[in-house]
């Protein structure tokens, strides 16, 4: 697998960190994580486009993006529906959603994997290094 980079969109500061850590565990291949703590910065984050022209390929745009339901200001779900006019414009249909939040709720789980981008949905605290990196690598591998 090539390197690439990541994107984490959750308002809570602690499980950005136990993510990353958990990313960094995987021995996967990641070149940068990016972070935003809500919907309306990530958005900003891929609108913002002179903030990307310098970064190689391997870091922009992101190849996943984890992304919490509940969030201040803009929460996962509406996020999903502003994205998908985000990915037309941009051309970022290649970037894979993986959704990642405390909500096990099933009416969650569907609503999310009925978005074309969401192939994962992981419940915090849910799930080892070993399930992610496993996850990752068959999502990276089918989206290919």
């Amino acid at each position: 697998m090539t390197p690439f980079s990541i994107l984490i969109v959750d308002d809570n500061e602690d499980d950005r960190y136990i993510l990353k850590r958990q990313l960094r565990d995987s021995k996967l291949p990641i070149s940068k994580v990016f972070e935003a703590c809500d919907g309306v910065n990530a958005v900003d984050f891929f609108e913002d486009s002179k903030q990307h022209a310098a970064m190689s390929d391997e870091v922009y745009p992101p190849k996943f993006i984890f992304l919490d339901i509940n969030m201040p200001l803009m929460g996962g779900f509406e996020f999903l529906r502003v994205f998908e006019g985000v990915v037309k414009k941009l051309s970022l249909d290649s970037i894979i959603i993986v959704m990642f939040s405390s909500s096990e709720r099933e009416q969650d789980r569907k609503m999310a994997l009925s978005h074309s981008q969401v192939k994962g949905y992981f419940i915090k605290g849910a799930y080892g290094v070993e399930c992610l990196t496993e996850q990752l690598t068959l999502m990276a591998d089918s989206n290919s």
